[in-house]
């Protein structure tokens, strides 16, 4: 019995100093973590410097590779343990949500942060890839090329994109930081000296400025957009702001009487059909005064300055079995049809006929057309629109009709007869 007890004993003595001699939670966890970047390192150890660069992303610098990592197989590249978003917000889930609201970035909206940011260290802060335009142009590869034009915004081409835009999202188009009428007012008060003699005395306070400036980088003086109205570009406000007067930023007439002071020809007097803005004196509802980036100072390209209003076209066209190919998206509608006024129904550049045979060559060997073939429908000329309908059809080749037979039976009846006498007997 005395031998049990002193078994007993001991046994409990040498547990007591096992467990004593055993390393804490926290301090197990610890040494895990220590263990498991140790572990990784073996094979990845470029990444040791990575880390240990100025800034290192926390679960890197921990030693917590397993966080974003899996260690022996994923569904994800890289061994990730979710897709990019979701890994990401599981930390940051406040800043994920937040960043998706407004007008967002393109990385982001596709769920992505590492465009941008390293994930295990960086040398900049925020975990930046890269700095200033070296950033920004890696994607906008068309603006690195503007840097090289004679006028440069002083900002763009110091790589100060985060003065003008916000990095993430904004309340405001093109992740601009404030509203475009009151950002560039942040460093070019409207009432400076310098800014008021440059548009002649007349007062720029809520202006847009993007509207005749680029904001970026221009082929002219003043960073000035590609083409110019000639009295603006002459200096030559007074034409059309009474600039003499107290309220200089007026015009000296309104809507189509203004523009018609120097534009006589539009609408042509003799042209029957006219395109509605431009007989209701709206010559702005398509061009800007001042300067623009579309020839003939559009509001922007012809397809889609005129869809903006025909919005129903479109909308039948993506709807149709087919619709007339465009061979220049830009200036689509202007190959068939005239801007301002025409001789032709549907402002047509040269009637339904002759339109459609500026490129279809081989129609002038297809269906009799012109005014001695009449529609015995309508009694009025067979014309490519006739049969065709451009802006689209549920039927191929633009066909109003069923082309194996329905359509062409709406004027040619089944026996193909000629047409029956009414001056003898008929024939049974």
């Amino acid at each position: 019995m005395r031998r049990s007890k002193t078994v007993l004993s001991l046994a409990l003595f040498v547990g007591a100093v096992a467990i004593a001699a055993l390393p804490s939670r926290a301090a197990e966890e610890k040494q895990g973590h220590g263990a498991e970047q140790l572990d990784c390192l073996r094979c990845h150890e470029p990444l040791k410097a990575t880390i240990q660069r100025g800034v290192a992303h926390k679960p890197a610098a921990d030693g917590e590779c397993v966080k974003c990592h899996s260690p022996h197989a994923a569904r994800f590249e890289k061994l990730l343990n979710q897709r990019e978003r979701a890994l990401c917000s599981s930390c940051h889930q406040e800043k994920i949500v937040e960043f998706m609201k407004g007008s967002v970035h393109t990385p982001i909206k596709n769920g992505q942060c590492t465009p941008c940011h390293e994930v295990h260290g960086s040398e900049n802060e925020h975990l930046l890839a890269r700095t200033g335009n070296e950033l920004c142009t890696g994607c906008h590869e068309a603006k690195h090329a503007e840097a090289s034009l004679p006028a440069v915004h002083d900002p763009f081409v110091n790589g100060e994109c985060l003065d003008c835009h916000a990095a993430h999202n904004s309340p405001f188009p093109a992740q601009l930081s404030a509203p475009a009428a009151n950002l560039c007012q942040v460093c070019h008060p409207s009432d400076a000296a310098e800014l008021v003699a440059a548009h002649t005395d007349i007062p720029v306070a809520g202006a847009n400025c993007t509207g005749c400036h680029e904001p970026h980088a221009s082929k002219s003086k003043g960073l000035l957009r590609t083409f110019v109205h000639a009295p603006f570009g002459d200096g030559s406000c007074e034409m059309c702001h009474m600039t003499d007067s107290d309220t200089p930023r007026l015009v000296r007439a309104t809507g189509g009487r203004l523009c018609a002071m120097c534009h006589q020809d539009y609408p042509k007097k003799s042209d029957p059909v006219v395109h509605k803005p431009v007989a209701q004196g709206e010559c702005a509802a398509c061009h800007v005064p001042h300067t623009g980036d579309v020839k003939a100072l559009l509001a922007s390209q012809p397809r889609e300055l005129c869809t903006s209003c025909h919005q129903d076209l479109v909308e039948r066209g993506a709807s149709s079995k087919s619709a007339h190919p465009i061979q220049d998206e830009k200036g689509a509608c202007l190959g068939c049809h005239t801007p301002h006024s025409s001789t032709e129904e549907s402002l047509l550049n040269s009637g339904p006929i002759r339109t459609c045979l500026a490129c279809h060559e081989t129609a002038k060997h297809g269906h009799p057309l012109g005014e001695d073939r009449l529609d015995p429908r309508t009694g009025k000329p067979i014309t490519c629109v006739t049969c065709h309908d451009p802006h689209g059809t549920a039927f191929s080749y633009q066909l109003r009709g069923d082309q194996s037979r329905g359509l062409c039976l709406e004027c040619h009846d089944t026996e193909h007869q000629k047409p029956k006498r009414t001056d003898g007997p008929q024939r049974k």
